[in-house]
């Protein structure tokens, strides 16, 4: 975005036309943010509770930020030399999370969440342990090239300007569009065609349209072989350890996370051998290894499971009639069938096959919360994925394409430490804050299997939250439950307000006292722009920054902003200086992990590594002489490299 300033003060903001994602185009709220630079609900000094004062009162005294700094050392220097879990850090919807996490992982913590648990986990993690990405900034649908575009559950939010520009122009170009939701949306109302829905039956809905299509043979045979588990042959044996597991063949690629040694079965020899050989792989029967072993296609059993979701069934639970659900299931298997496009690009696939051009079913989706924020919706969204699979239309023109850096290993190769010994005094978090579980061995518990974290994340109750469970927290430090907590520090997250579900009670939890009459949270430090409810219950304020007054990046380490051909990062610059005593969050952790000598903001002789902020973006790497920052352009000391290269001193100049 553009900013013009008068007289050191904002006068309006546009958007910038430069950029290549928005193009110019902001939404109503990024116009308005000089109201958010200038609210009267600015928090402009650090604030400490008064001493005697009750949580909730907003009574404060002004410190200065030495002597906050010098709080929470003290307090958060004890809790990592005895017990690193009785400090928790929660924050809100943040562009750093690269940071905040790797602050969490230093100081040794297993209680480190962001927003994402109560966001859009089920869509990301649903997508990502199907498909090996998600809609939004992980991936989306090809307008540009699509002819059929279903559009589940979205309102005008997320990405929603440059989807809009898409949009508009894929309609000029032909292009159908769909829009399921119970809302006539404004994207409902410019669709081609509106499909009201029942709220939550979403899953219902495509369930039925995959069993049209199987029904009907317009499933891809050929991207189902080649670039899924489709023909792979699970193990059927119920009195088998492995019962449900793919089989296992001979190991193409030893050692390696994903050794590519499932099996098939080939029509012609009437055999079980090595996936991608040569043969005719079956994605439908029942066969049985020469050892006995009863096995089926992963499709067969696919097959078995819609078997029942036929679109009467879904009409009752929709309120979409069953006619209409057999037209769009044929709909989209026609489209992708004899409307594909092919493009005169070169390229080899993951197996070493040379193809000269790209073929595309030209079907697209795109979803969101509607979709995906249910009970159900993990699974909803996991159905969709499936949907979109034997559409053939994954990585493809004019179907689902992936950005930068997804698509990740199904599922991703991050994850939390499995038991209690990950968690040591002085000692980094042996593990990630944050995980993809691949088999209940990954999951962060202990012997008993009670769990490790605070908000029971990767636990047997939430196994597969893969963003945590920040919503859970203050209830469950309340509780004591699976343990007390001793300074709870939250970021940009109203939670006594609009994170719980809860308000009411939760501000009781926050004001409770045990038995000898001390608080069952010890001490709360928030950091927020502007007051709010959980400010009044805070023992310790710190004001942060608003994002015109702050450096940022959006980084291939966090949230990037790729677009499909190629990686994407960018900065955000400060436009005017920040109000009052305002410090960014950003420059709080670099301080106190400078502070307390965590290995990734220190020397080893104890020596700071970083002045600030934008010295620790240039001048970090993942590893020492990694060559990867947070940044990807303008690396090497000249800035002449990109992706990997020494730290460039000049590189946010160059940005």
């Amino acid at each position: 975005m553009r900013v013009t300033l008068r007289d050191g003060e904002i006068r309006y903001i546009q958007g910038n036309p430069d950029h290549p994602l928005n193009k110019g185009v902001i939404c109503a709220k990024g116009s308005s943010g000089i109201m958010k630079q200038y609210s009267p609900a600015r928090l402009t000094k650090p604030l400490k509770r008064r001493e005697g004062a009750e949580r909730g009162a907003s009574d404060f005294e002004v410190i200065s930020w030495d002597e906050a700094f010098d709080i929470m050392e003290t307090r958060l220097r004890h809790l990592r030399e005895t017990d690193p879990k009785k400090f928790a850090l929660f924050t809100g919807r943040d562009q750093m999370q690269a940071l905040t996490g790797l602050f969490a992982k230093n100081f040794g913590t297993p209680n480190y969440a962001a927003h994402g648990g109560f966001c859009s986990v089920n869509m990301a993690a649903g997508m990502i342990y199907t498909i090996g990405g998600s809609f939004w900034e992980f991936g989306g649908p090809d307008l540009e090239r699509s002819k059929l575009f279903v559009m589940f559950g979205t309102a005008e939010d997320h990405h929603s300007n440059p989807l809009k520009i898409e949009l508009a122009n894929f309609k000029r170009n032909g292009g159908r569009f769909i829009s399921i939701n119970p809302v006539r949306t404004g994207y409902s109302a410019i669709a081609d065609e509106w499909v009201p829905i029942k709220p939550g039956t979403d899953g219902a809905l495509i369930l039925a349209m995959i069993h049209e299509i199987i029904k009907t043979g317009l499933y891809d045979r050929d991207f189902l072989t080649q670039y899924s588990n489709a023909a792979q042959l699970v193990n059927q044996d119920p009195d088998s350890d492995e019962f449900g597991l793919l089989v296992r063949g001979l190991e193409f690629d030893e050692g390696k996370i994903h050794p590519h040694d499932e099996m098939w079965w080939d029509r012609e020899t009437d055999r079980a051998v090595q996936t991608h050989t040569e043969a005719e792989p079956a994605l439908m029967g029942e066969f049985t290894l020469e050892d006995g072993t009863p096995v089926k296609p992963g499709f067969q059993l696919l097959v078995e499971r819609v078997k029942d979701y036929t679109p009467e069934w879904a009409a009752d639970i929709t309120g979409v009639p069953a006619e209409t659900i057999r037209r769009l299931a044929h709909e989209m298997g026609i489209t992708a069938r004899d409307e594909k496009i092919e493009l005169p690009i070169a390229w080899t696939d993951v197996w070493g096959n040379e193809h000269e051009t790209v073929v595309g079913n030209p079907v697209s989706f795109h979803a969101m919360r509607g979709l995906a924020a249910h009970s159900n919706g993990f699974h909803s969204i996991r159905s969709l994925s499936i949907l979109m699979s034997i559409l053939g239309t994954i990585d493809r023109p004019g179907g689902f394409r992936h950005k930068a850096p997804f698509p990740r290993p199904i599922p991703p190769c991050p994850k939390t430490p499995n038991g209690p010994q990950g968690v040591k005094p002085n000692t980094p978090l042996g593990g990630m804050p944050l995980g993809w579980p691949a088999d209940p061995n990954d999951l962060f518990v202990d012997d008993e299997g009670k769990p490790v974290r605070l908000d029971k994340a990767f636990s047997w109750e939430y196994p597969l939250s893969v963003h945590g469970m920040m919503h859970n927290a203050i209830t469950n430090a309340w509780r004591g439950d699976p343990y007390k907590i001793d300074t709870l520090m939250i970021f940009m997250a109203n939670m006594a307000w609009n994170s719980t579900m809860n308000t009411v009670e939760v501000r009781k939890m926050l004001n409770d006292r045990d038995e000898n009459g001390e608080y069952k949270i010890p001490y709360i430090i928030v950091c927020d722009a502007f007051q709010s409810e959980m400010i009044a219950f805070a023992d310790l304020v710190l004001p942060d920054t608003t994002y015109l007054e702050r450096h940022d990046v959006m980084s291939m380490l966090d949230r990037p902003i790729s677009e499909f051909d190629g990686p994407v990062d960018s900065v955000r610059i400060p436009v005017l200086p920040p109000t009052g005593e305002c410090k960014p969050f950003q420059e709080v952790l670099i301080e106190l992990g400078s502070r307390l000598g965590f290995p990734a903001f220190t020397h080893e002789d104890g020596t700071r590594k970083f002045r600030d902020y934008p010295d620790f973006i240039t001048n970090f790497e993942t590893e020492p002489g990694s060559g990867i920052g947070f940044l990807a352009g303008w690396r090497g000391k000249g800035g002449e490299k990109a992706m990997r290269g020494e730290p460039n001193p000049k590189q946010w100049e160059m940005y």
